[in-house]
């Protein structure tokens, strides 16, 4: 028979394993600290080697985070659990995975994120994580971070978000944060906030899989500073904007919805930092290639826009600041000729119901204007109040079509529109990048009604507003298709197939559907 006695070796030190040489066949080695029991195992043609016996063991790349651990636990098993998310990363390293159990878990924010590190919530219906201090982000992340099956929920400022790159430690990133099934209900916040001046690298991006914002009046994505991001299933609800590229941040997003709120993808204006091009030879008037100097090495591209010599500008909105009263026809409203002799007037005209002034739609957008605030006037009607308006210009660049690869720092570039003006030799020409969203197959709903479930749903007086779905501000662009709620489909602001006339509208043309498929039809014998 064999020996009945049980020989346990004891250890106190926090994370102590025996070592083969130290624990005999067939007695047990304890560590009282971690309460935690060990044996020695022999296999033929496998070797002998130690191993935690019974349940709840160590594993040195794991942390539990539970609603009813405590922080000053190990963290390493579930029944020595951190009590929060922050506590389980103040000791987590690269390749930490920290595995979030079920539970409402206030955080101490910041909760700042070394890199590559995965926070993985049980379900993203049972965990919800909220921010202590409304003043500051919730997660700072870093390069190859991952963070999944969580809810936000609480309180956070305007301009704070739920994940941001951290400013205080600027890092290079190779690998994106990946933000993944996850849901923001935090009013007013960002979901994502990617500036490419917190992160080095070639992309300074985030990424997104399944994350849902109803934030409402936030913002879903902010992307600024030449950042990016790649967004897969993104639903923004309520939100002021849905997904917002400005001073150069860029994004792709597919097969993603943006649900009432305010507007739903905004790009506005071009990066601060601009590569200084000057011309090499003159072109003419309604030219749209261009050879230019001082590009270095790197080839201009498509995502990138200019202008020549001077910043001009062109009318983007007006705003109807008094309807006023007294009305028979529509005022004329008058705004000042541009300021250049190859500029063309910018041009308006109202409508009226009951009198007054209601609606003003822009005939033409002008250009060739050097003032962000050209005069207006409403002419005044035969009897009652004079309406007045006010009007936005914003500015005027060319989008790069494509470029050739630079040859001793010159390269030729070709814009997609012409340039009305002629243009000599050695006139600046700043190389910027566009504020872009590239979108397909975008949803947009109810876009214009409001940031407030209770008045935006149409059974509640809800308003479309068509144009807020996509804003391209200054310089800004959002090349994409998508639907709306009556089921049109939309490629860019070129064409609009409407279901319900069958009708494919643009531009430049309106036919419709049936007669053109029609004739073909015959031709073929249907």
């Amino acid at each position: 028979m064999a020996d009945p006695r049980i020989r346990i070796k004891r250890s106190a030190v926090p994370g102590k394993k025996p070592t083969v040489e130290q624990l005999p066949l067939g007695e047990l080695g304890l560590n009282t600290y971690d309460a935690e029991l060990f044996v020695r195992r022999e296999r033929a043609g496998l070797g002998t080697d130690i191993v935690p016996i019974g349940t709840g063991v160590t594993v040195t790349n794991i942390l539990y985070v539970t609603a009813d651990g405590n922080d000053n636990n190990s963290g390493r098993k579930l029944g020595d659990a951190k009590a929060s998310i922050a506590g389980a990363v103040a000791i987590s390293t690269t390749g930490t995975v920290i595995k979030v159990a079920a539970g409402d878990y206030t955080e101490t924010n910041p909760i700042k994120l070394p890199p590559q590190i995965s926070i993985v919530g049980d379900s993203l219906r049972e965990v919800t994580v909220r921010p202590s201090d409304a003043t500051k982000d919730l997660f700072h992340v870093a390069p190859a971070d991952y963070i999944s099956d969580l809810s936000f929920n609480g309180t956070l400022n305007a301009g704070k978000a739920c994940f941001a790159f951290d400013p205080d430690t600027v890092r290079t990133s190779t690998t994106s944060p990946y933000i993944r099934n996850c849901t923001n209900f935090i009013s007013n916040s960002i979901g994502m906030k990617i500036d490419g001046d917190a992160v080095d690298g070639d992309f300074n991006s985030m990424v997104t899989d399944s994350f849902t914002q109803y934030n409402q009046g936030g913002i879903g994505v902010s992307i600024t500073n030449d950042g990016y991001a790649q967004i897969v299933s993104l639903f923004t609800i309520c939100t002021d904007v849905g997904v917002f590229c400005g001073t150069g941040g860029q994004c792709d997003i597919t097969n993603s919805n943006s649900s009432f709120g305010n507007f739903g993808l905004v790009s506005d204006g071009v990066s601060t930092n601009y590569t200084a091009g000057i011309t090499t030879a003159s072109a003419t008037a309604g030219s749209t290639s261009f050879e230019i100097a001082g590009v270095g090495t790197a080839r201009p591209y498509d995502g990138q826009a200019v202008y020549f010599d001077e910043l001009y500008y062109e009318l983007k909105s007006v705003t109807i600041t008094n309807q006023g009263s007294g009305y028979t026809e529509p005022p004329t409203i008058t705004i000042a000729s541009a300021d250049e002799s190859w500029g063309v007037d910018a041009s308006v005209r109202g409508e009226i119901t009951g009198g007054r002034l209601t609606t003003v739609d822009i005939i033409s957008n002008g250009r060739g204007y050097t003032s962000t605030s050209p005069s207006v006037s409403v002419s005044a009607p035969d009897s009652g109040t004079t309406a007045a308006v006010t009007i936005e210009m914003v500015a005027k660049y060319y989008e790069i079509k494509s470029a050739t690869l630079p040859n001793a720092g010159i390269s030729t570039i070709t814009l997609k529109e012409q340039l009305p003006f002629a243009v000599g030799v050695g006139v600046s020409v700043p190389i910027f990048r566009q504020s872009r969203i590239l979108a397909s197959s975008h949803a947009f709903e109810y876009i214009g009604s409001g940031t407030d479930i209770s008045t935006a749903l149409p059974q509640t007086g809800g308003v479309t507003i068509t144009e807020n779905e996509v804003d391209m501000r200054a310089g800004g662009s959002v090349v994409y298709t998508s639907t709306d709620q009556a089921g049109n489909f939309r490629i860019g602001d070129g064409v609009t197939i409407n279901q319900s006339e069958g009708t494919i509208t643009g531009n430049a043309y309106q036919k419709s559907v049936l007669n053109n498929v029609t004739p073909l039809i015959l031709a073929l014998g249907g």
